[in-house]
């Protein structure tokens, strides 16, 4: 085998073609590899020219010899996944570009997706396996279910939909966002380098894919390290490994030790690292180090930062109690983005440069910013580079609160405003947003922000979220909502807007009990309650839209208050709320529909502004967003035409001209879909 490292342009340039065998598994990536990747090349956009990222081998065996129209055929042994989803996001780029800038687009295309003068498959670079193989060829040849429901279509969607958010940034910000769509593909084709691996002839292709995916247990990261480490160390191995690293081995477990050789790159400063690679960048960093003694120095400093560590993942050893209440709170969370920025944190603590009211407020702030994108709806992607560049940002600096608020709050940074917190608890659905423990966390927040006479231990009580108002509309509820509508058609329509608000949500360990039943009953359980939020509940006469709202609203200033980021008005600038809106149309696939109301809260924006969008702009799929009984919008221009096209992508409509409900997507699976594509 030979092997050499190289850039995608240099492996896709070429009469070539990649062939993806039959014994390897379909595309399989979803929404977390997604993600980090994204979050690498926009990494890599913002750095210097000169910096690359390291993606890992990509094996190939050639396919045949050569055949006589000139493509040079090689299988995929291994390196598939990354493959196709560059060529994915390099196919997203040119469906962006192909109006604004057609010649790019038809480059990127020539360059990186097709063999321009071949036809039939040998025009296509990229061969999947049979499973994935027409979903890649309509997406390449812009087909009209380019965007179908499988993991190809998914990717391809996710991306188009970060490439509208970065069209919407720009806009706010008053950049062009063509130059920055070409420095992504320069990023993509130039700058992520792998070691490309060439099985020679005879080299059996099965055999090497085996090997390469046994199931023996596999040296990690760390095993890798210490093997280095101690073959660097001739003359003092034995008392450095007894003295030193055991005492490290001792305090963490083989999964806590890899990630706290990750995040001590992260605290050098190096902010583009994955786990995958942590070896090969601290043996580059290690092979400066010319002298035994500063090796062992290096393992010293390790050991210091591991005795920190541990009491950042177990908080009940810190012995300052108001350090340890907010190390805990970290805990809670259960973000290992949190972990390298809290070291740091502590690394000032225990230099004495920070008091631990200091440090507590300091560790409080960086929560705040996870919390309040989770509530906004803002998180996700990129939070690990960005709390990565925080480190970097603050280099020698104490990191006081005031310090990470002014960082964090900096451009493309996103720490949400206190009005953009006040609107997100009124009007959106915090029900879905996050992982189940985290919107528990921030419910229990609220609950211990009323203060209480004696201590609940919330861990030993089981409790679940509980709405309120109940999930399913029943008569009662509905006669109650009819009572005052407000500002909405139908009580069916107030129900879908609040039901999944916080101001809808409770805590409580009576979720059986208190179920579907009438507001009257609920109070009654609810005066019981040793949680203060729920006897304010039970205080309120009746239970309606406007007590939501108000509750809503009283949550939000509570939420401001424990949880500080940047005050002002946080301006909701009109592209980026198009950006928004475009992103989740992207992302509806071929055969479902959706409704104006489900679509605003997913966007975060008000439904009138939705229609108003809809009708007064050329929006992507706009077609598939219907009324909440399934007919044809007022301002559709063409309601038959409309139909025809949505059921030619296999939507059933009723004799009376309504969409099958089985095909709709509410508020939560719009969410969903920004998540993984095997929830819908």
């Amino acid at each position: 085998m030979r092997a050499n490292e190289t850039v995608l342009r240099n492996v896709l340039q070429g009469e070539k073609q990649f062939v993806v065998p039959l014994y390897q598994r379909p595309y399989s990536w979803k929404r977390p590899q997604l993600e980090r990747l994204w979050s690498d090349v926009l990494e890599l956009v913002d750095l210097s020219d000169t910096d690359t990222h390291f993606m890992g081998s990509l094996v190939l065996a050639q396919s045949q010899p050569m055949a006589a129209s000139g493509i040079q055929s090689w299988l995929v042994v291994d390196g598939q996944q990354r493959l196709t989803t560059l060529s994915v996001l390099l196919c997203a780029i040119r469906d962006h570009l192909k109006e604004v800038d057609p010649n790019f687009a038809r480059k990127v295309n020539v360059l990186y997706l097709t063999n321009e003068f071949f036809d039939g498959l040998e025009g296509n670079k990229l061969l999947p396996t049979q499973a994935d193989r027409q979903a890649w060829i309509d997406l390449v040849n812009g087909s009209a279910h380019l965007d179908g429901e499988n993991k190809i279509g998914y990717a391809y969607r996710y991306f188009r939909g970060q490439l509208e958010l970065l069209v919407g940034e720009a806009a706010e910000q008053g950049n062009d966002y063509i130059d920055y769509f070409k420095k992504i593909e320069r990023a993509v084709t130039t700058r992520l380098t792998f070691v490309e691996i060439t099985a020679q002839e005879g080299d059996n292709a099965y055999r090497i894919f085996e090997s390469l995916n046994n199931t023996g247990l596999k040296l990690t990261q760390a095993d890798l390290l210490r093997n280095y480490l101690f073959m660097r160390l001739p003359t003092r191995s034995e008392r450095v490994y007894r003295d030193r690293w055991f005492p490290i081995q001792n305090r963490l477990d083989e999964e806590s030790l890899v990630e706290l050789i990750w995040l001590e790159l992260l605290l050098k400063g190096n902010r583009s690292v994955h786990k995958h690679s942590i070896y090969e960048e601290q043996r580059r960093f290690l092979e400066s180090l010319k002298e035994e003694d500063e090796i062992e120095e290096w393992i010293k400093s390790l050991s210091t930062k591991a005795s920190i560590f541990r009491r950042v993942i177990k908080p009940e050893e810190e012995p300052n109690p108001i350090v340890r209440e907010a190390l805990d709170r970290h805990a809670r969370w259960g973000a290992k983005v949190l972990h390298p920025v809290a070291v740091r944190i502590l690394l000032s603590y225990d230099a004495g440069e920070m008091s631990p009211q200091e440090t507590s407020d300091s560790l409080r702030v960086v929560e705040s910013y996870l919390v309040r994108q989770l509530i906004v709806g803002t998180g996700r992607a990129g939070s690990n580079v960005l709390l990565a560049d925080l480190i970097k940002s603050l280099g020698d600096e104490t990191p006081y609160a005031a310090r990470i608020i002014e960082i964090l709050t900096g451009q493309r940074r996103r720490f949400p405003t206190d009005d953009q917190v006040r609107e997100a608890m009124i009007n959106q659905p915090f029900y879905w947003r996050g992982k189940e423990w985290q919107k528990r966390f921030i419910l229990r927040s609220l609950d211990e922000s009323y203060g209480r006479a004696e201590v609940l231990d919330y861990a030993k009580s089981k409790l679940s979220i509980e709405h309120i108002m109940p999930q399913q509309l029943t008569n009662e509820w509905r006669l109650a909502l009819e009572s005052d509508l407000d500002e909405f058609e139908s009580a069916e329509d107030a129900h879908e807007y609040l039901v999944h608000t916080i101001g809808n949500l409770t805590l409580s360990a009576y979720n059986g009990s208190l179920s579907n039943k009438s507001f009257e009953a609920k109070k009654k359980i609810l005066g019981q309650s040793g949680l203060p939020m729920n006897l304010a509940i039970a205080a309120s006469e009746t239970w309606g839209i406007k007590e939501i709202r108000k509750r809503s609203a009283e949550l939000a200033e509570r939420a401001i208050q424990i949880w500080p980021g940047p005050s002002g008005a946080g301006q909701a600038v009109e592209s980026k709320r198009v950006a928004a809106v475009k992103k989740l149309l992207i992302e509806i696939p071929p055969g479902r529909w959706t409704n104006i109301l489900s679509l605003a809260q997913a966007a975060g924006t008000h439904r009138r502004l939705i229609g108003k969008m809809l009708a007064d702009s050329s929006m992507p799929n706009a077609h598939r967003v219907l009324r909440s009984d399934g007919s044809i919008p007022p301002y559709s221009p063409n309601p038959d035409e409309q139909i025809q096209r949505l059921e030619s992508e296999g939507v059933r409509f009723s004799s009376a001209r309504r969409a099958s409900r089985l095909q709709h997507l509410t508020c939560a699976d719009l969410l969903r879909l920004s998540e993984d594509v095997d929830d819908i």
